[in-house]
Order: structure tokens, then sequence, then C-alpha cells
């Protein structure tokens, strides 16, 4: 008699779609910037934060997520994407703003984005006006 070699109560399961957990992302995200740029100041605490979240939620929003079947430099989840936003946005910003088409994976709403252009936009133009008056 011939035995078999797997459980009949085993069930196939499928992987879901998104293996990413939106609160965790989201609560990560808080805790890294928040307690991080609340040392620094009020100011950049604000700016900080508003960055990464208006990153976070576009990166959700358009399934830019992490996947396990490819390796690169711009294969980072939502939550990375907004500390990226936040501590680094001289190289983050451009970065996001010129890859963003090719990463998406869900074709949403775009509110998100252009908010994020126009707030990362102002940024830039208050840093150079200032530099300008510094000088």
């Amino acid at each position: 008699m011939e035995t078999s070699t797997t459980s009949p109560t085993a069930v196939a399961t499928t992987p879901s779609p998104n293996p990413h957990v939106f609160s965790r992302q989201l609560i990560g995200l808080v805790l890294w910037v928040g307690l991080i740029s609340s040392l620094v100041g009020p100011y950049f605490f604000t700016v900080s934060l508003t960055l990464a979240t208006l990153t976070f939620l576009d990166a959700w929003k358009s399934g830019i997520y992490k996947r396990s079947d490819t390796r690169g430099f711009l294969n980072i989840s939502p939550m990375t994407w907004g500390i990226a936003m936040a501590f680094i946005f001289v190289v983050a910003f451009p970065v996001y703003v010129l890859h963003r088409r090719e990463l998406r994976t869900i074709q949403g709403t775009n509110g998100f984005y252009w908010a994020l252009v126009i707030v990362g936009a102002t940024l830039i133009i208050a840093f150079i006006g200032g530099l300008i008056l510094w000088m």
C-alpha cells in the first residue's frame, strides 16, 4: 500500500496581493519621523511630517510597495519613502518624482502626488530664496 506524502488537511493558500499592513507602516512612519524631527524643532517637525505623510499616502495609494521578487535602490516600502523624504529631501524628492510613473502598480488618484509636488517645490523655492537673501 502506498502512502501519500501530503497531508489531507493541507490547504493551499495564496499570498495576499499586498503583504504590507497600513497601520504598521503608518505607526512606523510617525514614530521615526515624529520622534527624530521633534528633537530638531517645531518648524522642522511640521515640514518633515508633512512631506513624509504626503509621500507615504501617495506611495500607498499608487501601489508602490516593496516587492520581494526584485532588488534595487527604488524597491522600498511607502514608509521608507516617507522617511527618506523627511530626512534626505534633496535626494529623495527628485528620485521619487522622476521614477513614480514606473514604480506605480495601481492607477489611483493623483491628489497626494500633486500636493507633494507643490509642497516640495515651495520648499525648494524657499530654500533658494533664503540662500539668496543670506548672501
